[in-house]
């Protein structure tokens, strides 16, 4: 077994184990070679519907990760696939892109889906540098009433290091 493979079985695991252990997060696999997958999130998060004064409550989130080839030496592929209103999340109308920030090949996948459903629920977001400037705005308007969920997506007793702070 090749080094990629070993950390694409690692990463399968992990997940895995996340999945299993809290119920907030799970995930579908796309692919045998346990190169993609569907991330699904039962958090709490925002969206904006059409007509509506201002973003809505929406409590479930999914994306897809793909692990191409040069992964993890470069961050996976990442698209969002339901809507979503977030400084550093793009919804599937406009590409699905999203911002990570920092990337190192150490961050498992694991901890890297973590740190998604984090932003998801706005405990980690970055106004500085938005990808939806709208949403950068209303977070910093609306910093107080932030995160919009408060339950723990890791049962880790540290609190994750992930280097994009809430603004």
């Amino acid at each position: 077994m090749n080094v990629r493979q070993r950390r694409l079985n690692s990463d399968f695991q992990a997940l895995i184990e996340l999945s299993r252990d809290n119920p907030l997060i799970d995930f579908d696999i796309l692919s045998n070679n346990k190169d993609r997958y569907v991330v699904i999130y039962r958090c709490r998060g925002l969206h904006w519907l059409p007509g509506r004064p201002r973003p809505s409550v929406a409590n479930l989130h999914r994306m897809e990760i793909y692990l191409h080839l040069d992964y993890p030496r470069l961050p996976p592929q990442l698209q969002w696939l339901t809507d979503i209103f977030h400084p550093n999340i793009l919804p599937p109308s406009m590409n699905g892109g999203v911002c990570i920030g920092k990337w190192t090949p150490a961050e498992s996948l694991d901890r890297l889906v973590v740190r998604l459903g984090e932003m998801v629920q706005y405990k980690n977001y970055n106004t500085k540098d938005p990808m939806n400037l709208q949403a950068a705005a209303w977070a910093e308007e609306n910093s107080s009433s932030l995160p919009v969920d408060n339950r723990p997506l890791t049962n880790h007793s540290n609190p994750l290091d992930i280097g994009i702070g809430a603004q």
